[in-house]
């Protein structure tokens, strides 16, 4: 980091390497629901995109949109829904396209299907058929959830991930606006056995109301209640007037800093197609940090 300077808000040293790693290493999540030519206008090549799965779009859509994304010069990442894909022969028939088209990572998830479209209804039954395939993606994500998951008890969320996690690269936590709560999450699956690097999932700077609705459905209202108690986000979230700010998270977990922080090596943004807005913010955080982009 020689052209890095450190900027006063912090100490010498690993805090300002884990920050400027976490603001360098950033990952643009789109909705399928978008066109390509509306989601490049004015994203730099340098981000890497990843298209989430949408039970009412299905599998095709997300493929269409990162393979056209990938020949426009992006890095794309599809998600991989396992309830959306009806059985291996069509998985095997995903991870052929993909290849052949350049795509080397994939995201697997369980996906938000009510009812599994095939033979496949959890991440770790897809992971483990593509573990047989002949032509497999270099790069595999996971999930995996600070807060738990309002279907899965947590007992059984660890000894899935601690399973997933032989066929991953990294994961990417739920969404979670507590710091606190991360990092006691991170050590204690730490202590079980996860070793995997993990990416943070931020909204970027979305409308409190609109983030409401979205924890909610994620099954994250708990975190939302602590960020409202934290920064009096009472009155906003009725007017709908405020946006989150990401960065009130990166410094609750500075507060904490400790060698588990290097864990975290990025930032998987939640974009709601919100692009532009999202890279203003991470862009303009480094440079009020004095952090050369990449």
């Amino acid at each position: 980091m020689s052209d890095r300077r450190e900027s006063s808000q912090f100490g010498d040293g690993a805090e300002v390497e884990w920050v400027c790693r976490l603001l360098d290493n950033a990952r643009l999540e789109i909705l399928p629901t978008a066109k390509a030519d509306e989601i490049v206008k004015g994203v730099p090549e340098r981000y890497k995109l990843t298209v989430t799965s949408s039970p009412k779009h299905g599998v095709a859509r997300t493929m269409e949109l990162a393979i056209d994304l990938h020949r426009r010069g992006f890095t794309v990442v599809p998600h991989l829904a396992a309830r959306a894909v009806q059985d291996r022969q069509e998985l095997a028939r995903i991870i052929d396209a993909l290849v052949d088209a350049g795509i080397d990572e994939v995201f697997v998830i369980g996906g938000d299907q009510e009812q599994p479209v095939g033979a496949f209804t959890s991440a770790l039954e897809l992971l483990d058929a593509l573990s047989t395939l002949e032509r497999r993606p270099r790069t595999i994500g996971i999930a995996a959830y600070p807060e738990g998951h309002p279907k899965i008890p947590s007992d059984v969320l660890l000894d899935t991930l601690l399973r997933k996690q032989q066929h991953a690269a990294y994961a990417i936590l739920q969404m979670s606006f507590d710091a606190g709560a991360i990092m006691s999450w991170l050590r204690s699956a730490k202590r079980q056995g996860f070793g995997l690097p993990v990416y943070l999932c931020l909204p970027g700077t979305l409308r409190i109301d609109r983030l409401l609705r979205i924890a909610v459905r994620l099954g994250i209202g708990q975190s939302l209640r602590y960020l409202e108690k934290q920064q009096g986000l009472l009155p906003q979230l009725l007017t709908g007037g405020y946006r989150y700010d990401p960065w009130s998270l990166i410094q609750a977990l500075l507060a904490q800093f400790t060698p588990d922080h290097e864990q975290i090596v990025g930032i998987h943004w939640s974009t709601f197609n919100e692009l532009a807005r999202t890279i203003e913010w991470i862009e303009g955080k480094q440079r009020e940090l004095r952090v050369t982009a990449r």
